[in-house]
């Protein structure tokens, strides 16, 4: 079925471009007329006919290359649609694999080289400056359609018995309510039925009259009106919610092949059409009644008119009345009127026949009027129903179709697939010579770049031979350099542990101090022409080489009278104080307590809202871990007496930190010159 749809696409595709090719200069013709409205289905199922057939012609092109390679051969513009609905032809791509293949053997056969004569050296003409061109960047990226992902078939279970479920009860909903109004209209038919039979029983038999019984009609025909009224409101939203139902199935592809869809669908235009034809005989009830109560109303005109007459005649007798005798004056005047009356009807009564066969003529006229619009009615609704019906047959045509397209299209694929996989077998096996050709020159290449690489390899071994002599005759001089450098290590440890624990002998702090001369002497001695060595020496603080620094552990027990003073005096600022203030400042350190707490790198100090107390708490924990660095560091931010009293032990600090650091270059200085030397 494909191929056919297919090749009668392309017959009118080509039938079409050679049309248009040679009308191209003929005269316009003259406008056609437009079909007429039953030709619209046809117009509908030809269009649907032709889009089946293009999407055939598609569908086919996707899956058999040689068939797409033959339409675009044959209808030239029909390879951009191809391009741009199924993109590059496979084919295509693959003839285009086998030339870059080929090159590239081609390429790697050696070829032999001719010397071709030198070329004849022309002038080449002036250069002449242009302004640049500008050229605008344009995205040539093809934008990349996801394709659709197919649904399980644990889902597709799930949503088609969700959509049924959801059906069945709109159905019997739907069902229910329509039978609701369609009983509640038959009740409105018998409702009317009775008013007009009451109404004409009324009217036939005027001495034995009751009115009463016709506004009862009248009120309860009125009533079953708007109960039936409300009730096919009620039956039609529940037949749009069907159908909403229905429509939201078909939209779904999951959904749209299932089976109820069409019944649903068919039973909706049922409901629908029911109701409809219950309309019409209501109406038709209606016109019914009319007729009778224009009847009603004639008789009640005439009645008034003789009323009139008899009032004229003997107005001080009232003919409503019952039981009352007429005198002879009055039967006399009567009769007289009443002979006047028959002379004068007899009269009347040729032009009154007259006058009522055009009363007759414009009564069948009305009448014939109101079964033409119930005709309408009617014809209306069973177009409407015929319309629905041949959409659901359509439909069903549509469904019944489908399995057999399915199953011729699976048998296309499979011969499709087998024909593709042998065409990729042939692929393969002219790749698989070509690489072989290919695998064959790089393994020659191979070889010879291993034999020169030999040859490099022994090259660089009798290279290495001779720096390996070299160095056993340098040896010696890197023996004598290393035990330099221990030597200088030993002196380097030796002036770190002086800065660290000073004069061993002294009693006070002042006499622990030991000036750092003789070390440093010895460090140039074992050294002398060492230029980092002699900068680092004369970086030395002249207090550390003349006096020397305090001890470490004289620092910390130095910092630890600070900081008692220090919360002693912490409320004090630069300009000192009073007494008082000096008193204020003691009691407040008494009710402060500092609590142990430990402090990380992480931790900021707010300088604007930090006081001395929080400074003095955060160097403490310092100096008792080691660091004195960050001590000093937060010790300078001390304000008022605190720092004033804390100068000086900052001061030692310094000198002792800065000593240690130059005391540990130089061990540094050591461990470098003793491994350098060693390796």
């Amino acid at each position: 079925m494909f191929r056919i749809a297919s090749k009668r696409s392309v017959s009118q595709t080509l039938k079409g471009a050679r049309q248009q090719s040679n009308q191209a200069a003929a005269p316009p013709k003259p406008p056609v007329q437009p079909p007429k409205k039953s030709g619209g289905r046809k117009g509908l199922a030809l269009v649907g006919a032709t889009v089946v057939g293009a999407g055939g012609v598609v569908g086919y092109a996707y899956v058999d290359p040689k068939f797409r390679h033959k339409v675009e051969t044959t209808v030239p513009p029909v390879k951009q649609v191809f391009d741009a609905v199924l993109g590059e032809s496979s084919l295509a791509k693959t003839k285009q694999q086998l030339g870059d293949i080929k090159d590239k053997v081609v390429g790697a056969v050696p070829k032999k080289k001719e010397v071709l004569p030198p070329l004849e050296l022309t002038p080449l003409p002036p250069v002449l400056p242009k302004e640049p061109v500008h050229v605008d960047p344009v995205d040539v990226r093809k934008d990349v359609t996801p394709l659709p992902v197919k649904p399980s078939p644990e889902l597709v279970a799930i949503k088609n018995k969700q959509l049924e479920d959801r059906l069945k009860s709109a159905i019997y909903s739907a069902e229910g309510k329509v039978r609701l109004a369609t009983d509640a209209k038959l009740k409105t038919i018998n409702a009317i039925n009775d008013h007009a039979s009451i109404l004409k029983q009324t009217v036939d038999d005027a001495q034995h009259a009751n009115w009463e019984n016709v506004t009862a009609a009248l009120q309860r025909a009125e009533a079953e009106a708007r109960v039936d009224s409300s009730s096919e409101v009620d039956g039609r939203n529940y037949i749009d919610n069907l159908r909403k139902i229905v429509n939201d199935g078909k939209r779904d592809s999951v959904t749209a092949t299932n089976p109820l869809l069409l019944n649903a669908q068919q039973t909706a235009n049922k409901l629908s059409h029911q109701l409809d034809e219950i309309n019409a005989l209501v109406n038709k009830s209606r016109q019914e009644s009319a007729v009778l109560n224009q009847y009603k109303d004639l008789i009640e005109k005439s009645r008034q008119q003789f009323a009139l007459e008899m009032k004229s005649i003997l107005p001080n007798v009232d003919i409503h009345a019952k039981g009352k005798n007429l005198n002879e004056d009055e039967l006399n005047a009567l009769i007289a009127h009443a002979h006047l009356k028959v002379d004068q009807l007899r009269r009347q009564l040729s032009d009154q026949q007259v006058r009522e066969e055009l009363h007759i003529s414009k009564a069948l006229e009305e009448q014939r009027l109101a079964d033409e619009r119930i005709a309408s009615e009617q014809l209306s609704i069973e177009v409407n129903r015929i319309g629905r019906q041949k959409d659901l047959d359509i439909e069903k045509a549509l469904v019944e179709s489908r399995s057999s397209w399915e199953g011729e299209l699976e048998n296309q694929l499979k011969r499709t697939a087998s024909a593709h996989s042998e065409h990729l077998e042939q692929v393969i096996r002219t790749q698989r010579q070509l690489f072989e050709i290919e695998q064959n020159q790089k393994v020659e290449e191979a070889v010879l770049r291993e034999r020169d690489l030999h040859s490099k390899q022994v090259g660089a071994a009798l290279s290495r031979l001779e720096g390996i002599e070299e160095a056993l005759g340098s040896r010696v001089a890197l023996d004598n350099e290393n035990r330099r450098a221990k030597q200088f290590w030993i002196a380097c440890h030796n002036l770190i542990d002086a800065l660290k624990h000073g004069n061993k002998a002294g009693n006070n702090i002042d006499e622990r101090r030991l000036p750092l001369t003789d070390s440093l002497n010895l460090l140039k001695e074992v050294n002398p022409e060492d230029t980092f060595v002699n900068a680092i020496i004369s970086s030395f603080p002249k207090q550390a080489t003349t006096v020397g620094t305090y001890t470490e552990q004289d620092l910390k027990n130095r910092f630890d009278q600070l900081y008692k003073i220090g919360r002693k005096t912490g409320a004090i600022d630069e300009n000192g104080g009073t007494l008082g203030a000096y008193f204020w400042s003691y009691v407040k350190s008494l009710f402060l307590v500092d609590l142990p707490r430990q402090y990380t790198e992480q931790d900021s100090i707010d300088v604007n809202n930090t006081d001395n107390y929080e400074i003095l708490s955060r160097a403490k924990h310092y100096v008792q871990v080691g660091d004195l660095d960050k001590a000093i560091r937060v010790v300078q931010l001390l304000k008022g007496q605190p720092a004033h009293l804390a100068h000086d032990w900052v001061v030692d600090t310094r000198a002792y930190l800065e000593s240690r650091l130059l005391a540990q270059l130089l061990v540094a200085h050591a461990a470098v010159s003793s491994i350098r030397s060693t390796y």
